[in-house]
C-alpha cells in the first residue's frame, strides 16, 4: 500500500502539463473506469497563462514551449507514460486559454485512484496530496473536513469522476496568451 502511494505521488507530481514558467489557472480531471479497471479520461487546463521570469515578461517563449513541446511534442507523454494519448488542442474558453488533453489507461492507478477489490465498502478513492494544486469542486466525497487530509471517496454505483483543482490563485504576475494563440491559431 505505502509503494502505491508513493506511486500515486509522482504520478500526481509528473501529471502537470504545463512546467517553468507556463502555468494555468485551473485543471478540471474527467475520469470512466471499466470493470477491468482500464479506462480513460481527460485533463483540460483552463486559463494557461505565463509567469514573469525575474519580473520579465516571457510569454512568447512560454507560447513557443506550449506549441511545440506539449501540443506538437511529447512532454506530456514523457511526463505521463501510463496514459495512451487520443487527442490534444488549444482553443478559447470564455475568453481565456485553454487545453484539453484526452487519453485512456490500463489501471485506475495511473490515474491515482485506488480501488478495494470485492469491498461492500465505497471502492474508489482518489489522493491528492503533495500537490501544489487544491481540490476546489468533485463530485466525490471528502475522507475529512479537514483539508490536510486530501482524500476523496465515490459511492460504489459512480460511473464517472470529476475533480477540479486551483492551481494558479494569485494571477498579479500572469500573462494571458490569448492574442498569441489567436496569431497562431490564424496561420494555422
Amino acid at each position: 500500500m505505502k509503494k502505491m502511494l508513493f506511486r500515486f505521488f509522482m504520478i500526481l507530481l509528473i501529471s502537470f502539463f504545463l512546467s517553468g514558467c507556463l502555468t494555468t489557472q485551473y485543471k478540471e480531471y474527467r475520469y470512466t473506469f471499466n470493470e477491468d479497471g482500464s479506462g480513460s479520461g481527460s485533463i483540460k487546463f483552463v486559463n494557461i497563462v505565463s509567469e514573469e521570469d525575474e519580473e520579465k515578461d516571457v510569454s512568447f517563449s512560454d507560447f513557443q514551449e506550449l506549441i511545440n513541446d506539449y501540443l506538437q511534442g511529447e512532454q506530456f507523454e514523457t511526463d505521463n507514460p501510463d496514459f495512451m494519448v487520443t487527442s490534444k488542442e488549444l482553443f478559447e474558453e470564455n475568453g481565456h486559454l485553454c487545453a484539453k488533453v484526452e487519453f485512456t489507461f490500463d489501471h485506475i492507478s495511473a490515474a491515482s485512484f485506488f480501488r478495494y477489490d470485492n469491498c461492500e465498502c465505497s471502492p474508489m478513492m482518489y489522493y491528492a496530496g503533495d500537490l501544489s494544486e487544491t481540490v476546489i469542486e468533485t463530485d466525490g466525497n471528502a475522507f475529512s473536513e479537514d483539508e490536510s487530509i486530501p482524500v476523496y471517496f465515490w459511492n460504489n454505483k459512480s460511473t464517472s469522476y470529476y475533480i477540479k483543482t486551483q492551481v494558479k490563485d494569485d494571477m498579479s504576475d500572469a500573462h494571458e496568451m490569448m492574442d498569441l494563440y489567436k496569431i497562431w491559431n490564424d496561420k494555422q
